[in-house]
């Protein structure tokens, strides 16, 4: 009876979780670039030791295991701003950190900064395949072509640097949609044949929709182990009365 106690609150707390990472893809269903994150359940299930004694060590019931992420790509939307761009298929922006490390995205938000580099919205430098993209001080206009090639008044000033990761799973989020590569993670590969749209961002890839249906599955599913442990805590109340 205990262990049916600590299943039904194991479920509790992990639907809890569960709940969290619905509402952090249902904060983000506007949020360009976002990739929605997708929680993978694990069970427990108890057994017996030698003497033939229920050991439940281990734990009964349920848990959050871990949270993987859906990169699978998000619609275009038009936005008419020139340094608005996306990737069409596989890739990677690569971007500079103010701490000097190297990030990637697949939000393709940039602006100048005071110094004329192309930057995200935090400051992080976005990466050609020569470094820091420098636009010239006098420049009128900033161009960027299907290739990744930009241009300043009509003239090359550089390309901007796609990667390509061979595992997903290596990359770690590090939040503002941006990833970095875990320590052994093998290198990401530079892509010669990826298009880019321009003035076009990539939407959040979260359906609203799914997302609500599966936080009213979820809050059935914490009402349920709600109740087996309020029915287990009455019996257990009524054992120890008729125990006294």
């Amino acid at each position: 009876m205990i262990v049916g106690l600590f299943t039904g609150a194991s479920s509790m707390v992990s639907q809890g979780d569960y709940q969290a990472v619905i509402a952090r893809n249902l904060a983000n269903v506007n949020t360009a670039g976002y990739k929605k994150n997708v929680a993978v359940f694990q069970s427990y299930m108890s057994g017996s030791n030698e003497e033939g004694q229920t050991n439940t060590a281990n734990g009964t019931g349920s848990s959050l295991g871990k949270i993987s992420t859906d990169f699978s790509q998000g619609m275009l939307e038009y936005t008419g701003n020139d340094l608005d761009i996306s990737i069409k298929g596989d890739g990677f922006f690569s971007v500079q950190a103010r701490d000097g490390s190297t990030l990637y995205t697949r939000k393709g938000q940039f602006v100048l900064s005071r110094d004329m580099k192309i930057v995200t919205p935090d400051g992080w430098s976005l990466m050609g395949n020569g470094g820091e993209i420098q636009v010239p001080q006098n420049a009128k206009s900033v161009t960027i072509k299907g290739n990744g090639s930009i241009l300043a008044d009509g003239k090359e000033i550089g390309k901007i640097r796609i990667v390509k990761v061979s595992k997903l799973s290596t990359l770690e989020s590090v939040g503002g949609c941006a990833y970095r590569l875990s320590d052994n993670a093998q290198p990401p590969e530079d892509s010669a044949d990826s298009e880019i749209a321009n003035r076009y961002l990539e939407k959040s890839n979260v359906n609203a929709v799914d997302e609500m249906v599966n936080m009213i599955a979820n809050m059935r599913g914490f009402q349920v182990g709600h109740k087996v442990t309020d029915s287990i805590d009455e019996t257990l109340k009524k054992l120890i009365q008729l125990a006294t």
